[in-house]
């Protein structure tokens, strides 16, 4: 009781100071190792896990929650290790570790899922998916699937993404209740992958796998030609429109054409249907999300729109949807690729997950005028497009990214800017002090 109190004082004050949101919970581990175990569940307790779409999935059923008139609790802002769950627990709990809110949406890294079950059992537990990701820190997608797997008890009601084989596995020898979400093909469907398949290879019999389609990187129907491993039938079959999404006769909207964020809908629909909330109220909260504006923003400068597509480094996944998006939109267009650091958290030089990324998607596509790479790892892009066959002569390299604002400036068409959080964060900035319109 007496480090709850300490760390509530503590997080009251960093609030004020509007200042950090895990130091709290850092405090408190030391303290305690077992402090999470310390705290009482809400009536309602979703854990959301997964490679990709993590926040923006948390984020949706927060607002559906909130729809539905509960009081909510979340580590929206992407405290997601094991301090920064601690700190939300401390956030919305009284000093005895009672909860002063109805239902908590935790987003917790996977890798550190194994860190957190232990302690705390969710009521239902989403993984989104699981992909090949970061692989200075997370080595081969097979360790971050036995980090979760290994660690999971048969308490939680899991919600597993039918059209990805290791979201899938996780169902296998298992006693939980599950439930899959899934997509139908659509016009995103094709019958090759536009990334790397991470499993080719049934994980119960080894036979190799046959996929009948491929929504986006490695979502799609597949089968095992000798066993009975298959995607399975989604409770709520989600088929792509024009307008978005429609699920159990319901139409949703996305305001871009991401086949991503048609997942991430079609997850936080299964998890709030099974959880009992009405269907209503979840179609009203999807409506209502406020996607990241920071991800997706655009701009002018002068005669020369642009669009700044955050992608997320050494997550193929994302970085391929942002070209793929791109290549949709029609009319000529200029594309700039680049990033100052790899990591925000490590300090590395790997590049390898540059060559899962399908940049092999662009070397053919006559809208593209001009490709600009930007930082220091210029060279290294321009390696990797050389390899996939870009054409050389539409390549520019931009080494300082200082000088990316007078470069924009000199295209002939529109911008799409795919960039990682530093470089975006430093055009907006640029953009903020020319005083161009961003929007």
């Amino acid at each position: 009781m007496l480090i709850k109190s300490i760390c509530k004082i503590i997080q009251w004050v960093l609030k004020k100071m509007g200042r950090g949101t895990a130091f709290p919970g850092i405090l408190a581990l030391k303290l305690d190792k077992n402090f999470l175990g310390k705290f009482k569940k809400p009536e309602l307790l979703v854990f959301v896990t997964g490679t990709v779409g993590k926040t923006t999935t948390a984020a949706m059923i927060t607002a559906i929650l909130k729809t539905a008139g509960y009081k909510v609790g979340t580590n929206g802002k992407g405290s997601n290790l094991l301090a920064g769950v601690c700190s939300v627990f401390i956030e919305h709990c009284s000093i005895t570790g009672k909860p002063n809110v109805d239902a908590m949406v935790i987003e917790v890294d996977e890798r550190y899922v194994k860190t957190v079950l232990p302690y705390m059992t969710p009521d239902y537990f989403l993984i989104n998916n699981i992909a090949r990701d970061q692989p200075a820190r997370n080595g081969h997608f097979s360790i971050v699937f036995h980090d979760i797997s290994d660690h999971i008890n048969e308490k939680p009601h899991l919600i597993l993404n039918a059209d990805n084989p290791l979201s899938y596995s996780f169902s296998l020898k298992r006693k939980n209740k599950i439930t899959y979400f899934g997509i139908e093909r659509n016009r995103f469907s094709s019958s090759q992958s536009n990334e790397k398949v991470d499993v080719s290879y049934c994980p119960v019999c080894n036979a190799k796998l046959v996929y009948d389609y491929f929504n986006f990187g490695n979502f799609g129907a597949y089968h095992c030609p000798e066993c009975d491993f298959k995607r399975q039938p989604p409770a709520y079959e989600t088929r792509i429109i024009e307008e978005g999404i429609t699920i159990e006769g319901e139409v949703v909207k996305i305001p871009d054409d991401t086949i991503y964020n048609a997942y991430n809908m079609a997850a936080a629909y299964t998890v709030m249907r099974v959880a009992g909330v009405d269907k209503k109220d979840i179609i009203e909260g999807l409506h209502n999300i406020d996607f990241d504006a920071k991800r997706f923003q655009q701009f002018s400068i002068g005669d020369i729109d642009g669009t700044i597509l955050v992608s997320k480094n050494e997550t193929p996944a994302s970085y391929t949807q942002s070209l793929e998006h791109i290549l949709r939109c029609e009319g000529a267009k200029t594309i700039a690729v680049g990033f100052t650091r790899i990591s925000g958290r490590y300090d590395e030089k790997d590049v390898s997950w540059l060559y899962d990324i399908k940049f092999e998607i662009l070397k053919d596509d006559d809208s593209i005028d001009e490709i600009l790479l930007v930082g220091p790892f210029a060279y290294d892009l321009a390696v990797r497009m050389k390899l996939a066959g870009v054409d050389m002569n539409k390549i520019k390299i931009v080494y300082d990214h200082e000088d990316i604002y007078e470069e924009l400036k000199k295209c002939r068409s529109h911008v799409f800017c795919v960039f990682y959080f530093d470089l975006s964060k430093h055009l907006v900035k640029v953009l903020k002090e020319k005083g161009d319109k961003l929007w």
